[in-house]
């Protein structure tokens, strides 16, 4: 076996997990938008109720959740493209 067979095989190990990866970083993403929304719902600024700092907690992750996507997708890419350097 060459050293670019045994490339390659690590490249198709590779892709379908990270794909894993993002499909379940998708799904808490998800969850985290529907979080968003019910806790946006639930305020009632005439009563006082506030939900800030869970709205910003949940909106941190969000953005998290989809820097760890796209991360995923380049480095998807990147082994597409034969770019060893991750």
């Amino acid at each position: 076996m060459t050293q670019n067979q045994t490339e390659e095989e690590s490249k198709l190990i590779s892709i379908p997990e990270i794909e894993e990866a993002i499909e379940s970083f998708k799904k808490e993403l998800e969850t985290c938008i529907n979080r968003i929304q019910e806790l946006l719902k639930s305020e009632d600024p005439v009563k006082g109720i506030y939900f800030a700092q869970e709205i910003f907690e949940s909106q941190r992750d969000k953005l998290r959740l989809e820097v760890e996507i796209d991360s995923r997708r380049k480095k998807i890419n990147r082994i597409k493209l034969g770019m060893t350097e991750y």
